[in-house]
């Protein structure tokens, strides 16, 4: 297991970076809102997008206390929403379920950045760290599937 330290907004993102560098097959993020990731960057945006286009079973999901910011901040990743709605998915957590305090990412079940308070930047890469990643894709996962109807792209109107 490799663990690097980072504690600026920079070195957390530059962590979000390796991991995605990693080409993930499944890449899963769990945050209070998305504005730290800065997904709208062109070439965050670009790795996303390659992720996306790469196919294969690829499945990327954002698990947010608050969406609000996603639809009004973020056009790239609401077009990536709307062109890839079969490989991205964003969703609310459950405002009634009681929500970590903590944030992370976790790619392929291994790689993990992990936040102990999501309303800072500071925490660590975990590389090749499974054991250390069981627990958080288990809480993600409860948390997902109480959480709200998943964030669309396309406005529908009658």
């Amino acid at each position: 297991m490799n663990t690097n330290p980072f504690v600026t907004p920079s070195a957390c993102r530059a962590a979000f970076d390796a991991v995605l560098a990693r080409a993930p097959r499944e890449l899963r993020l769990y945050d209070r809102d998305i504005g730290l990731w800065q997904l709208d960057d062109p070439a965050r945006h670009a790795a996303l997008r390659a992720l996306c286009v790469a196919g294969g079973g690829r499945r990327i999901e954002c698990l947010l206390d608050d969406v609000t910011r996603v639809a009004h901040a973020l056009p790239r990743l609401m077009q990536l929403l709307r062109d890839f709605s079969h490989v991205l998915a964003i969703r609310q957590a459950d405002p009634h379920t009681p929500r970590p305090d903590q944030a992370w990412v976790l790619a392929n079940r291994h790689d993990v950045v992990f936040r102990p308070d999501k309303n800072a930047p500071h925490g660590a890469l975990y590389l090749d760290a499974p054991a250390r990643a069981v627990a958080l894709h288990q809480t993600f996962e409860s948390l997902w599937q109480r959480a709200q109807a998943p964030l669309s792209a396309t406005t529908l109107g009658l």
